[in-house]
């Protein structure tokens, strides 16, 4: 059975075409071949189907769907839809699937080129690109998710023959090239590197005249739809054409089709120059990835634009509370979106242990990871800025900046042109950097985190104790840093039962004790964000201990801190800002801030340790439990007595 996208959707086996006539059902499965092995939510196929407004029968229905895909397919073979916790998953061979076939080619045709063997990457993209029948997915009405998969599948495409044609281009088959260069131009009157190419084949050909009047028809169209002159890579081609320099060669595999290079005239015999440098910074991304299936493909479909989304460059940041899986996710979206940036990537963060890290010694690492000499650095960080943004005006570079504080602190990093893009995480979420893309990362699902601590301890064991494994994953309230905390204690102690560590995290006062293991630790990343937050928004934050309800109103926190409604609201709004709380609408208008399970035993903690370090500050008196956890704490005026906030508290939520 074969599995075909790049085209109309099509399933055949052998000489049998049976591909659904229902377009639902087409879409249905269309979802679940392109995540093939991978969990499709539910709720994403019923966004897909039906959008923002589905009828009251859509799970019904999509069940049906469903039921005649299975019908289609059938069971026990080489393929089957199997259900999973609040989805669907497409069990198969990647093999079976043309995108896989055609992602492998390319990536084989890539690097034979990085090789600089362009027979050999000719061959395996010309093989690629014969997959294709048409327009992705053309006999779809695709909905929203879809048509972000087949937009990257259509640059997918379209970087696959710019790739064969660069190896065409060293091959030296420059008059073959040039009739498709024309009718690629007419289909994509604004793709400068089909400009360059026709350019340089025509150059190569002996029409340098012909060459030189592409560059002028490109530049009317740029400036008369766009306003736009054309990029500097393409002008200094214009530049060499024009003096019709003999040491023009073909495009090398460091320049793969954007303009020519320069070589000595003289001397006949040279060693080989050294390959460009492509930064690869990315940490490795992670086997066991779950969930975010629809985030994901909303930072993909924001990626794969940013070539043609004009002049900005596209930054996206993903914001959220401690341990919710901000850095995963943006690790995971940057491999995934590796291909669209084969100029590299860059990878930096901004926050550590030791605190906010400098701009100019981050740039500094990035322009020695591109190869830049250290002597040609220079000292002023805005110099270092202005190298950086040089260096990638004619290139695809992404760049990920992991747990930054604040838009000041990006601003410099950020290079000029609109073929990069940024990844930013941030506790602040970046709400007013202009033109950011903003992505806030809610906790996992409950099937979400069964999956994912499944993947931790195997599925059988999952299996053997479920009802054990939905209580942890209640009480890690689907936070993926405690789950993984969870996962490592039972994956470390094969005779530790799931009962048992569900028991053991029923109790309030040991659960972060519990949320340790392997180097993982939920009270130390909720202790970090903690710190950075300053002296009045800490003393609401140990306050919110206290409630009896995840929920808190203007209302409560003015009664809580003794203040007056606008004071509180402030701090609320600032312990929103950095993830600590969520805000929503309430009743009546007032805005409902809400504290995590988790965030609202270490705010508990917290208070209890500020409390006896009042009540009993002897210096030598041992740290012993939760209290050993938190750093020594700086003598401040609390609100109110501890015996005003306790009948505060209970006057305001009830005994």
């Amino acid at each position: 059975m074969e599995f075909r996208v790049l085209g109309s959707l099509q399933v055949v086996d052998g000489s049998c075409d049976l591909t659904p006539s229902a377009a639902k059902v087409r879409a249905v499965l269309a979802m679940l071949v392109l995540r093939h092995n991978q969990i499709v939510s539910t709720r994403e196929l019923i966004d897909e189907l039906w959008g923002e407004r589905p009828p009251a029968t859509a799970l019904a229905t999509l069940h049906t769907y469903v039921y005649k895909l299975r019908k289609m397919i059938g069971t026990g073979g080489p393929a089957s839809v199997v259900t999973k916790p609040y989805g669907y998953l497409l069990a198969t061979s990647p093999e079976t699937i043309d995108v896989y076939r055609f992602e492998r080619l390319v990536a084989d045709g890539w690097s034979a080129l990085e090789r600089d063997e362009p027979e050999h990457a000719t061959d395996a993209l010309f093989h690629a690109l014969a997959l294709w029948r048409g327009p992705a997915l053309s006999n779809l009405a695709a909905g929203e998710l879809l048509s972000a998969q087949i937009t990257r599948l259509e640059e997918s495409r379209l970087r696959a023959l710019q790739l064969r044609l660069d190896a065409d281009l060293r091959l030296g088959r420059h008059r073959e090239l040039i009739s498709e260069l024309k009718e690629l131009i007419a289909t994509h009157p604004l793709n400068e590197d089909f400009y360059a190419k026709l350019m340089t084949a025509l150059y190569q050909s002996g029409r340098r005249g012909e060459a030189l009047e592409v560059y002028q028809n490109l530049r009317q169209v740029l400036v008369g739809q766009l306003g736009l002159e054309p990029s500097p890579a393409l002008c200094r081609l214009q530049q060499r054409l024009l003096s019709a320099n003999p040491g023009l060669e073909h495009p090398g595999p460091e320049d793969p089709g954007l303009a020519l290079r320069e070589i000595p005239p003289r001397a006949p015999v040279q060693a080989p120059a050294p390959k460009a440098v492509r930064p690869a910074q990315l940490p490795p991304d992670i086997a066991d990835f779950v969930g975010r299936g629809e985030v994901g493909d909303r930072i993909a479909a924001t990626l794969a634009h940013t070539a043609h989304s004009g002049t900005a460059v596209r930054v996206i940041c993903i914001s959220g509370m401690p341990g919710v899986g901000e850095t995963t996710l943006a690790v995971h979206a940057a491999h995934r979106a590796r291909p669209d940036f084969p100029s590299g990537q860059f990878y930096a963060q901004l926050d550590g242990p030791g605190g906010g890290s400098d701009p100019g010694q981050v740039l500094a690492g990035f322009l020695l990871a591109a190869g830049m000499p250290p002597e040609r650095i220079p000292a002023d960080r805005d110099e270092r800025s202005k190298l950086f943004r040089t260096w990638c005006s004619d290139r695809q570079v992404l760049i990920v900046l992991d747990d930054a504080t604040g838009g000041a602190q990006i601003q410099p990093l950020l290079p000029g042109s609109p073929g990069c893009a940024v990844i930013v995480t941030s506790r602040s979420g970046l709400h007013g950097f202009a033109g950011a893309h903003v992505v806030e990362l809610e906790p996992l699902s409950p099937g979400e985190g069964l999956e994912l601590l499944g993947r931790i301890i195997g599925p059988e064991r999952l299996e053997a104790e479920r009802a054990a494994a939905e209580r942890i994953v209640h009480l890690c309230g689907g936070l993926p840093l405690a789950l993984r905390c969870a996962g490592s204690r039972l994956a470390a102690s094969q005779g530790l039962t799931l009962a048992s560590l569900a028991e053991r995290l029923r109790d309030p006062r040991a659960r972060l004790d519990n949320l340790c293991a392997a180097g993982l630790d939920v009270r130390a990343a909720f202790r970090a964000a903690y710190e950075r937050l300053p002296d009045p928004e800490r003393g609401l934050f140990r306050l919110l201990g206290l409630l009896r309800t995840p929920h808190v109103t203007v209302r409560q926190a003015g009664a809580l801190l003794g203040c007056d409604p606008g004071h509180a609201e402030r701090l609320l709004a600032g312990l929103a800002a950095t993830s600590l709380l969520t805000a929503e609408p309430g009743p009546s208008d007032e805005i409902r801030h809400t504290i995590h399970d988790l965030l609202a035993l270490y705010a508990r903690e917290s208070l209890d340790h500020e409390l006896d370090a009042h009540l009993d500050p002897a210096p030598d008196r041992p740290a012993t439990g939760a209290a050993a956890a938190h750093p020594p704490i700086r003598p401040v005026t609390l609100p109110a007595p501890a015996e005003r906030v306790n009948g505060t508290a209970t006057r305001v939520l009830g005994p």
